[in-house]
């Protein structure tokens, strides 16, 4: 959830700037994640039904989690592949799928019959709350860095229209590929963007060491 809420809400307009997709292919990949974290989701539980285990599905959510957001953070730059970009949405999709299932099964699973609905409203509780630290630190962050970059690499003509360019997508597709104003917006998305995937892959590093202790 912290990840779905701090680098999903950025991505479509990354998409349309940096990577130069249209409104409907950045919505499709946009999207991806939900659609790859539901199937993932529904496979792991009959998975979970014939092994009885729940355990081993949560470190390899982990695992594919995180290998997702490394390739996310690899592949963010101009000129990236349609196929690297939705590999990386799919594969978070999938960590995401398999480790919500699970997790919840066990926090169920470790409560009395009594207590299983306290429980279980307490583990979505924590999801929003992470949701909601995500969104709060990654909303600071976008607002922060991509006005001071802008401000920063755009060249003299076009500086005194950084806060429209920020405020308004189309205000900064407005400005051709290749440009010297539109290349200074692409790097300061880009620059913003590899920071949000960075805090995001470095505070999943716990969920390894966490999931063996269940």
């Amino acid at each position: 959830m912290a990840f779905y809420f701090s680098v999903q809400p950025y991505l479509y307009s990354y998409l349309q700037v940096v990577q130069g997709y249209d409104v409907a292919t950045a919505g499709r990949i946009t999207q991806t994640f939900a659609f790859t974290s539901t199937i993932a989701a529904f496979t792991v539980s009959l998975l979970i039904k014939y092994t009885r285990r729940y355990r081993i599905f949560v470190t390899i959510g982990c695992v594919t989690y995180m290998m997702g957001l490394a390739f996310m953070l690899l592949c963010r730059g101009e000129g990236a592949s349609h196929a690297q970009i939705l590999g990386a949405q799919i594969i978070v999709g999938c960590g995401g799928g398999l480790l919500n299932v699970p997790v919840q099964l066990g926090v169920q699973a470790s409560a009395s019959h009594q207590e299983v609905a306290a429980a279980t409203a307490m583990f979505l509780t924590s999801m929003e709350m992470g949701g909601a630290v995500g969104a709060a630190i990654s909303g600071a962050i976008w607002s922060t860095f991509i006005p001071k970059k802008l401000a920063m690499y755009l060249p003299d003509e076009t500086k005194s229209e950084a806060g429209e360019i920020f405020g308004k997508l189309t205000k900064a597709l407005s400005y051709p590929p290749g440009s010297p104003t539109r290349d200074a917006i692409n790097l300061a998305y880009k620059e913003t963007m590899h920071r949000l995937l960075a805090i995001a892959l470095l505070v999943t590093l716990p969920l390894i060491p966490l999931s063996l202790i269940m």
